[in-house]
């Protein structure tokens, strides 16, 4: 059953070594329905070229050239060109299985869902890691799907492992002035909008972990720091006036600068020392929140009260842990 066509976004800048592999593994899937569309985000080597060839090869393929402005407004180009009955995206450097799209549009259909998702493989050096894998199949409903990207612990916050009905996209687009975590704003927008949606959790993704990718980037780069931050509070924002969201929001958030205050942890440049002591006084400031609610774990708690009451004593502690577990 092909009655539906999938419109593939390809977001690629300076990928000439990944870009071919990547093209390949889409015009190999089962589901042939495809409408693939590369967007060359202004690259300077010969991305836009390959994919050029690459076209005129498959008549399923086509390019679209523009001027650098990130791989949000790259796929937010994409989007507005797609004219299939689904949107999924795919990141140049990336490839998938060959049955993915099959497997995505017919759970999509069984499962009569507005999103449909799956596991994947996280592949750095080589080595292959299982995101889960486990076969289970998820029903989502609104608050569900939108939960379960919160906590994050088996639904992947990324877009790139699903497919959206075009509908439900409509026009909703990612927000070009974010760097990090745009995508699980995006994500959270679109799952909001969902009736229903269905995970399986076969690896039929591969995220390719490469260096010097905006991905494995140090905390050198500010909004890596304050980008996740920046989402938290519009996550919390969209929210406030949901009773049964909002509580689950703010763990995320508290979770979320926790977090951030751990790495900060590592760091000496003063710019970075400056922004731990916020994320320490919001920390302080959310407290009460933190010791009343309900879903916050023992873990926040206590990591709460050691940044609080024994910063210098917490600090050294997570020095240690992080350097015998990564060094």
């Amino acid at each position: 059953m092909e009655d539906y066509k999938v419109s593939v976004i390809v977001a690629a800048y300076n990928i000439q070594d990944y870009i071919v592999k990547c093209l390949e593994s889409i015009a190999n899937q089962t589901y042939k329905n495809l409408e693939v569309i590369v967007v060359d985000d202004g690259s300077s080597d010969n991305t836009g070229k390959l994919a050029d060839e690459f076209a005129e090869k498959d008549n399923r393929f086509i390019v679209i050239h523009k001027e650098n402005g990130g791989v949000s407004s790259a796929r937010n180009k994409g989007i507005d060109v797609a004219s299939g009955d689904f949107i999924g995206f795919v990141d140049g450097d990336d490839t998938i299985e060959n049955d993915m799209y099959e497997m995505l549009v017919n759970n999509a259909i069984k499962y009569d869902a507005d999103i449909s998702h799956c596991g994947y493989k996280l592949i750095e050096n080589g080595k292959e890691i299982l995101m889960y894998g486990t076969g289970k199949i998820i029903i989502q409903n609104r608050k569900k799907g939108v939960l379960d990207l919160m906590d994050g612990t088996l639904i992947e916050p990324g877009i790139w492992n699903k497919i959206f009905r075009k509908e439900i996209v409509g026009d909703t687009r990612l927000d070009e002035n974010l760097k990090i975590n745009e995508d699980l704003y995006f994500n959270i927008l679109l799952f909001d909008k969902a009736s229903n949606s269905v995970f399986e959790d076969k690896t039929k993704y591969n995220y390719i972990k490469r260096e010097n990718s905006a991905t494995t980037s140090s905390l050198n780069n500010i909004r890596r720091i304050t980008d996740p931050l920046k989402v938290c509070q519009m996550i919390i924002n969209l929210y406030k006036q949901d009773t049964e969201i909002y509580p689950y929001a703010k763990k995320m958030q508290i979770e979320r600068n926790i977090n951030i205050y751990n790495l900060l942890t590592l760091e000496k440049k003063i710019e970075l020392k400056r922004l731990k002591k916020q994320i320490r006084e919001y920390i302080k400031l959310n407290k009460n929140q933190v010791r009343s609610s309900s879903v916050i774990t023992k873990k926040t708690r206590l990591m709460m009260h050691g940044i609080l009451y024994i910063g210098f004593i917490y600090d050294l502690i997570y020095r240690l842990y992080f350097n015998k577990k990564y060094n």
